[in-house]
């Protein structure tokens, strides 16, 4: 097989695609989150050569070393991405098209400070339960104690989910293959902890479960946001650039809308911009230029290509409205940003400013 067609590219595979013609076959298909140096995925793709097997990794280094088995092993049943795991479930698979997840020692973040960082959680499994076929497992094995007892704990309260064997956690699993991070764990004579649930009924995913899962929720590709202000008067991008805020621009619940910084030259201007959406974290420039005389347009930069979230979108909208206090005349000629969202970001900067401008007459006072 081609390099290509092992590794998939994100920004190349579109949202929910057909799995039966990216493996040209239909099979069940399984995935494993974290795939390392692909010695397990290997493993269990030559065991079953009737299925088709989805791993994703965050590091390129690993990554690149599990390339570089499925290539020397020849399999057409395995394909690769670099990615993390639960945004990949998210954004490019339907209800029910998963078999079966494999995890293989997650990082436990032991740390209580950094707990909520760990992969599973509640709306996780809700994820997973939506995205798991009827009987369909999930099974990971860890060498924290604590981590699979919490696991298994998290499972036990979804109503989609049983054990797969009688207690939900086991030290010993015959036949599971071990990698070289289990075997030196069990070289030193310490356990592992083996965590397994089946799906046994359909659930309905809970609405908040998108609160931290945007992309669940994503069924085709969004139209780029970007706005067209018609300001009728010479634009000093130095000037205008002092007068956007940095800093967080808006808070609510599980999202957040931060610029990060602004580099501006004589022609226009970049945004740093940072969205965070439950989970889901995103980064990319916004540019301010001229468009047509004397227009401006706020757009996402060319090279950046995000998920157009909500969030997204809310971002151009709070840059286009904190460049109409500066241009109090300007207009708003174009727009494909989420109309629905105007009104409540207008509301809350003119609460904000009429804040800012008490503070500062007491200042003066």
């Amino acid at each position: 097989m081609e390099l290509k067609e092992i590794v998939l590219k994100e920004n190349e595979l579109e949202i929910k695609p057909d799995w039966g013609k990216i493996f040209k076959r239909k099979a069940p298909l399984f995935l494993e989150i974290g795939i390392g140096n692909g010695e397990f995925i290997v493993w269990i793709a030559k065991k079953n050569p009737e299925s088709n097997f989805i791993g994703v990794e965050v590091s390129k280094k690993y990554l690149r070393k599990a390339v570089n088995r499925v290539v020397n092993e020849g399999l057409k049943n395995v394909r690769l991405m670099y990615i993390e795991g639960s945004k990949f479930i998210s954004k490019f698979l339907e209800r029910e098209t998963l078999s079966g997840i494999y995890i293989n020692f997650p990082d436990p973040w032991l740390k209580k400070k950094h707990k909520k960082r760990r992969l599973i959680s509640q709306p996780f499994i809700w994820l997973v339960a939506d995205r798991l076929t009827l009987e369909g497992f999930f099974l990971m094995v860890t060498d924290c104690e604590d981590y699979a007892k919490e696991v298994a704990e998290l499972f036990s309260e979804c109503p989609a989910f049983l054990p797969l064997w009688d207690s939900p956690v086991k030290i010993n699993l015959i036949d599971y293959y071990l990698t070289k991070y289990a075997r030196k764990w069990l070289s030193q004579g310490l356990p592992l902890f083996y965590i397994g649930f089946k799906k046994h009924k359909r659930v309905e995913i809970p609405e908040w479960v998108y609160k931290f899962y945007p992309l669940a929720k994503f069924s085709e590709e969004e139209t780029l946001p970007e706005n067209i202000l018609e300001v009728n008067e010479k634009v000093d991008f130095f000037e205008l650039a002092k007068k956007l805020p940095r800093g967080i621009v808006w808070k609510r619940e599980e999202e957040v809308i931060k610029i990060l910084d602004i580099y501006y030259k004589e022609d226009g201007i970049l945004i740093d911009t940072l969205v965070v959406k439950g989970f889901l974290k995103q980064r990319f420039f916004i540019t301010i230029k001229l468009y047509q005389g004397k227009k401006i347009i706020i757009a996402i930069h060319d090279s950046d290509k995000p998920d157009i979230t909500e969030e997204v979108h809310k971002a151009i909208i709070i840059v286009t409205l904190e460049i109409q206090k500066v241009f109090k005349n300007s207009r708003l000629v174009k727009s494909t940003c989420k109309r629905k969202f105007f009104e409540p970001l207008q509301s809350e900067l003119l609460h904000k400013l009429k804040i800012e401008d008490k503070i500062s007459k007491l200042e003066k006072f």
